[in-house]
């Protein structure tokens, strides 16, 4: 599987999971309005970041951390960003470490 596959999976598992906390069709909104317009509130943004690190096995930093590294979870497109980083970074220390 080359990247861009990979990079499309992530993307459309990314929606099926925010869709389920949202009624708006996300096909449908920009993928840069705020998570806010679309529906999320800060404890679904929470519970949506806990089915995440589960299905990508992946840990997702806080908040503070999030800002340190420059990340911001405000749009469907940062939240896509952020994970598929973490996907790589996940994908390149199992490559690091022969797992």
């Amino acid at each position: 599987m080359n990247t861009s596959n990979v990079s499309s999976f992530t993307k459309a598992k990314i929606i099926d999971i925010v869709s389920e906390y949202t009624t708006e069709d996300l096909k449908q909104v920009s993928h840069s309005d705020s998570l806010d317009s679309i529906g999320i509130d800060s404890l679904s943004l929470v519970e949506i970041i806990f089915d995440l690190e589960e299905a990508f096995d992946i840990n997702i930093p806080s908040e503070d951390e999030l800002e340190q590294q420059g990340f911001n979870l405000s749009s469907l497109d940062d939240v896509v960003t952020l994970v598929e980083n973490l996907v790589q970074q996940n994908i390149q220390n199992k490559v690091d470490n022969n797992e």
